[in-house]
């Protein structure tokens, strides 16, 4: 199997990218409201990535660097019938390579409860980075950092 981790660019990258985006974080949770428009998708320093498998879209997050070393995971989804097959590793491991090739030395997220014990088995530690992200609907998260070597 081949994997890569793509800029998210065309128009069918983006119905793919928000469809896993919308079934796996919103709708299977019960929530409405998913903005494919949202502001933070379109900043310059925001990086849309979307994971394929052969070529077939198979998970999405978005890498926001924040300047000295900095880098923010978002909204990591793996489509739901694939979970659970090793792909939230591989995914993580690209947006790793893509953070060092900008620059990044610190990376934090805001994990959901039952994400958390896989982020602590990739090298993740709980750490509070911003108390302020963590309101409405991410009010239940753990903020993490993983620190990032200059080389896998």
């Amino acid at each position: 199997m081949t994997y890569d981790l793509i800029d998210v660019e065309t128009p069918a990258d983006w119905r793919a990218y928000h469809a896993i985006r919308r079934d796996v974080l919103w709708t299977a949770r019960g929530r409405g409201g998913y903005d494919e428009n949202h502001a933070d998708e379109f900043l310059p320093m925001n990086y849309p990535l979307m994971l394929t498998q052969d070529g077939e879209p198979v998970g999405a997050t978005r890498l926001d660097r924040r300047g000295s070393g900095v880098g923010i995971v978002r909204l990591v989804a793996i489509r739901a019938q694939l979970q659970g097959q090793g792909l939230g590793r591989v995914l993580s491991q690209r947006v790793e390579v893509r953070a060092r090739q900008l620059g990044i030395t610190t990376l934090f997220v805001n994990a959901v409860s039952n994400a958390v014990d896989f982020y602590a088995k990739t090298g993740w530690e709980p750490f509070a980075w911003d108390p302020t992200e963590l309101t409405n609907t991410f009010v239940v998260c753990v903020q993490m950092r993983k620190q990032l070597s200059a080389r896998p």
